[in-house]
């Protein structure tokens, strides 16, 4: 069994860092270091060094850069798999990704990648590492469309980190008024119904 971590980085020339994610080539097989304890997952088949943390907020950065080596470049990242990046833990890793492009993602990696016809506005998206993704409040409201019964629960975990509060919520959902699975998520998150932009009839506008 190999044992270090560094030999097979090293034996391609390249240097070495196990605090990065890396995808192992197709004839690499790395199941005897992970029963081992040497590396983990991060996402897919994306390890890491044993020791690096791969949770938590202040892992965003390196959440992002896993998940960017298994999706095409040009994408977002939505829903459910946005959410995870942001926070991490209580969100499952991903195994379905959903995500807006203009090309058809290749599957290939551990997980599923789903094309989706939504296109997030440039304010709704954030950068995290080298990867763009939903921003909190969107990405809690698009999971909550998908996952209702574990939505609260993310949102608390969100808020709590200082990523999201009640207004920015409020704002996504008013925002994507119209749009599916909207009416689901808002009962998941027990936000009110928007409201209605309010006819005026041309008399009353034209009274002083």
């Amino acid at each position: 069994m190999r044992t270090p971590w560094l030999d097979g980085v090293l034996t391609r020339g390249t240097p070495a860092d196990p605090g990065d994610p890396w995808r192992p080539g197709p004839a690499e097989t790395w199941d005897a270091e992970l029963r081992a304890g040497l590396v983990q997952r991060v996402v897919g088949d994306v390890i890491v060094a044993a020791d690096v943390t791969v949770d938590g907020v202040d892992a965003a950065g390196l959440r992002g850069r896993a998940l960017a080596l298994l999706v095409p470049g040009d994408v977002v990242v939505l829903g459910a798999a946005a959410v995870w990046v942001h926070l991490g833990s209580p969100v499952p890793t991903p195994r379905e990704v959903h995500v807006a492009g203009r090309r058809s993602p290749e599957p290939g990696g551990g997980i599923v990648v789903v094309p989706s016809r939504v296109r997030p506005a440039a304010f709704d998206v954030a950068l995290v590492g080298p990867l763009r993704v939903s921003c909190p409040a969107r990405a809690l409201l698009e999971a909550a469309t998908t996952h209702p019964h574990r939505a609260a629960r993310w949102g608390s975990a969100l808020t709590a980190a200082g990523l999201l509060d009640a207004d920015a919520v409020a704002g996504a959902s008013d925002a994507a008024r119209g749009r599916a699975g909207v009416r689901v998520a808002r009962r998941a998150l027990s936000l009110p119904r928007s409201a209605s932009p309010r006819r005026v009839s041309p008399s009353a506008a034209a009274r002083p």
